[in-house]
This record gives C-alpha cells, structure tokens and sequence, in this order.
C-alpha cells in the first residue's frame, strides 16, 4: 500500500493536487459559516473527504482504463437523464435530479467528464482519418446536449458545448467547422432566450435594473460590506438573505466574510490550476492526451468563472456551483472527477 502511495505521489502534479484541496478546504469552511446547523456542515465535510478520495483513486487510473471508465460512465448517466425526463419531479422548474431514495443525483454533472475523455479519444481518431469516429461523436454530441437543454438547463449546455467546441479547436477541424460550432452556441443562446422563461427573466433582469434583482443586489452588497479583509468566518450578515448562498452564490459568501484580498487568491489559485494543467501540454506529443487536457481544463476554468462572474453581476445569473468549493454532491463529485482525469492524464509517466 505504501509503495503503491509513494509511485502515485511522485507521478502526480504536486502543486495542483495541493491547490485543488485547499480549495475544497475553502468550501468546508464556507459551509460551517453559512450554516451553523451540524448535519448541514457534517454533509458538506462527507461530500469533500469522498471527492478527494474518489479523485485519488481516479488519478491513480492509467489513461487507457479512462476510456474504459467514461464509456461505462456515459452510458450510466445518460440513461439517467433520459429517465429525468419521463419523470414528475421537478425543482424550480427544472427536472435536472434524479430521486433516488434521499439522494438527489443531477446526471448532467457526470455527462461533462465523461464525455470530454471520449470525445478527446474520438477527435484522435478523426485526426488519423477515420471518419466514422467523427460521425459518432458529432451525433452523440447533439444528442446529449438536445436531452441537457430539455432539462431545461442553458447554463449546463453552454458548458458542456463551449468545452467541447474548445477540444474542437484544438484537434485543428478547419476554421469553417469552427464558426459553424460557433454559430451553433449563439443560436443555442437565441433559442433558449424564447423558449424557457427562466433564461428570459435572468437575461432581462441583467440588463433592466427596473426589474426584480434582488439577489444580485445582495451579492453586491456582501462584496461591499466584506471590503478589502471581509468580516471574518461566520460573521457575515447576507448569507442568510441570499438565496442559494451555499451553491451559486458561495464567492459572494467568500467576499463579505474574507474580504477582497481573499476572494482575489480563490481566482489566482484557479488560474494557477489552469495554467499548470495547459502548460504541461508542452510535454505530449499524443493528440488524445492533449484533447482531453484542454477540454476538461475549459470546463473546469468556464465553470469557475462562469459561477465568479454570476455573483460579481458581469453576467446573467446562471445557477452555476465553483467547483470543489459549492455545496452539493453532484457538483463535488463529478468536479472530482474531473480532476482524477486531469492528474492521472498529467502524470510524469503516461501509460498510452
């Protein structure tokens, strides 16, 4: 067991792996000052210790088993988001969870991870001209993106197609395909813009302040009162006020209790695990290896800022979680996921 630890230690990125539990650390203690309820607080530790350990076991997988595991994975998830929408249960409006005793599972979460090893494998045959790869991921893309919007859930399909149209630039489709992609996100956009009234009254209310925004003005406003060196852990007034303060709105939890000097090292560590994970991209040569690397790392990055930018008012609203550091199950573990894919993709000594 020993031995097994100390290979796995000294293959993996350090700095990152270390990087990426302080942030789930940050969650932890986000969790603990929002809710002083223990069962709430003993939940969010339990999701965390099972995400670092499922990554580690993830990292530890070679890269061939990884196809293995995603396709298996896919499969699994995507039957059970077809299953969401044959069922009753919805939440806000949206039949995203699966009801699976007292769990709530979101498949969507899982479809992201899973997807982007395969099609990194499916883009590297293409590469080598089998064309057939191409026909099939291209068909499996529209189909799982077509079952996420019906969810409906624009955020999670702009995601999951922005990362995939990010592995498509990089696996250098010709540019035409690439706008064409392109095109495809913005009248994805357009669609849902008349199509889901969710989507209309978070865009509207960005832009028109005459409307209700009553939970951007409170993240606002934590930002404000936190100042350059914040209130303190478990000191903050606003966390009760605003609404999903422990998911979508965490970072404005961080910036009225840590303060701006705080929040500012959250992005710097996401950018500094963004740009470790790219640069080690110098050192492979395999177009499967250097797919995968770029599309799980935009998911991760688009995410992160996606969730940043919602609380900050630079964007609508999307109901977005910052990975590794939100409360929730299906967000720490598929983030968890991810990242198992990252370091073991990453490691010093790739078996192909």
């Amino acid at each position: 067991m020993f031995k097994f630890i100390s290979k796995w230690w000294n293959a993996i990125d350090k700095v990152n792996f270390l990087i990426i539990i302080t942030m789930a650390t940050i969650g932890v203690i986000l969790s603990f000052s929002i809710n002083k309820d223990s069962s709430f607080f003993n939940k969010h530790l339990l999701h965390s210790t099972s995400a670092i350990t499922l990554m580690i076991i993830v990292s530890s997988i070679d890269i061939k088993s990884l196809r293995r595991l995603s396709l298996v994975g896919l499969i699994i998830f995507t039957i059970m988001l077809i299953s969401i929408l044959l069922l009753e249960y919805e939440i806000k409006g949206s039949k995203r969870w699966l009801k699976i005793g007292s769990m709530s599972i979101q498949p969507s979460e899982f479809i992201k991870p899973f997807f982007l090893i395969l099609s990194a494998w499916f883009l590297s045959k293409g590469i080598e001209g089998k064309k057939i790869y191409l026909n099939i991921l291209f068909l499996s893309f529209f189909i799982l993106a077509g079952l996420i919007i019906l969810q409906p859930d624009f955020g999670m399909t702009f995601l999951f197609s922005a990362s995939f149209f990010c592995q498509l630039f990089i696996a250098g489709l010709s540019v035409f395909l690439v706008v064409i992609a392109i095109f495809m996100l913005i009248a994805l956009s357009v669609t849902s813009y008349y199509m889901f009234d969710h989507v209309q009254k978070r865009i509207i209310a960005f832009f028109d302040t005459s409307v209700d925004t009553y939970q951007i003005d409170l993240s606002l406003k934590a930002f404000q009162t936190g100042g350059f060196f914040g209130k303190g852990p478990g000191q903050g007034i606003l966390k009760e006020k605003i609404p999903d303060a422990n998911t979508d709105f965490i970072f404005a939890v961080a910036g009225e209790e840590l303060g701006f000097i705080f929040c500012s090292l959250i992005i710097l560590l996401i950018f500094i695990i963004i740009f470790r994970f790219l640069f080690q991209l110098l050192r492979y040569k395999e177009p499967y290896v250097i797919i995968a690397i770029v599309g799980l790392t935009c998911s991760y990055g688009l995410q992160s800022f996606i969730n940043i930018f919602s609380a900050l008012a630079l964007i609508p609203t999307t109901g977005m979680t910052l990975p590794l550091v939100s409360y929730g199950g299906s967000s720490m573990i598929s983030s968890a996921i991810l990242f198992g894919f990252l370091l073991s993709l990453t490691k010093q000594k790739n078996e192909k």
